[in-house]
């Protein structure tokens, strides 16, 4: 790109984005001195070419960080400055005007005044064309980018989506895990409160086998003396 009459290294823009970045604009308290100039010959009236209002998409910035608001502002002014054309027009007028503090209609008319004597051809017809021109392919622009946003946001929702619904399933599964266990512990709790009573009878049969064994080991004993008793009194 050529450079433009009022270019510098930092950019045609470089006054606006000055001004997004003060926390206040302060209204200029007095009219803006217009670059001298050389009285010309007053141009034949041209017929003004109807331009047509730019739609501009309404965007609720309430909820947005003042600082990442300017940030983006700035980064949006420097696409802008690409789509620059040659020549002065809307861009180089827009900047002379930042440059006088402001940008309101006395630095405009100031910017607009001190151009037109460099290029006669710089009209309100070409700003107003040149301008919404420089809108619409800003809006182009951005609604590019924003659709490549918008397709990384439907990626990275479709991911959430597939985590979730990989999480809920294992989380289900660990539910019904933990629902059979659950019931495998209760069945192994009512055995244990239930086993005595399965051993209770076998127990109670061996306790009394026993109970009758000594008894029987007893009366053999006591019969065994009374018959050693009556041999050692009877027999010589």
């Amino acid at each position: 790109m050529d450079t433009k009459p009022g270019k510098t290294s930092f950019g045609i823009l470089r006054n606006i984005k000055k001004l997004i970045f003060e926390d206040e604009h302060v209204e200029s308290t007095g009219t803006p001195d217009p670059a001298p100039v050389t009285p010309v010959k007053t141009p034949e009236p041209v017929a003004a070419t109807p331009v047509v209002p730019v739609y501009v998409q309404p965007v609720h910035t309430a909820s947005m960080p003042g600082t990442d608001l300017k940030e983006m502002k700035g980064k949006v002014l420097d696409l802008l400055e690409k789509l620059n054309e040659d020549g002065i027009d809307f861009f180089e007028v827009w900047n002379a005007a930042a440059d006088m503090g402001t940008i309101d209609a006395t630095s405009i008319k100031a910017a607009f005044t001190s151009l037109k004597y460099v290029d006669k051809s710089l009209t309100k017809e070409k700003l107003l064309k040149t301008g919404r021109n420089y809108a619409v392919r800003i809006q182009e622009v951005i609604a590019q980018d924003v659709a490549q946003k918008e397709n990384q946001k439907q990626g990275i929702q479709n991911n959430l989506v597939k985590e979730k619904q990989s999480l809920e399933k294992e989380i289900q599964d660990l539910k019904a895990k933990i629902a059979d266990l659950q019931q495998q512990l209760a069945a192994k709790e009512q055995s244990y409160k239930t086993l005595d009573g399965a051993y209770d009878s076998q127990l109670t049969d061996i306790d009394q086998k026993i109970l009758i064994g000594k008894a029987a080991v007893t009366e053999v004993v006591t019969d065994i003396e009374k018959a050693l008793s009556i041999i050692e009194q009877n027999i010589n």
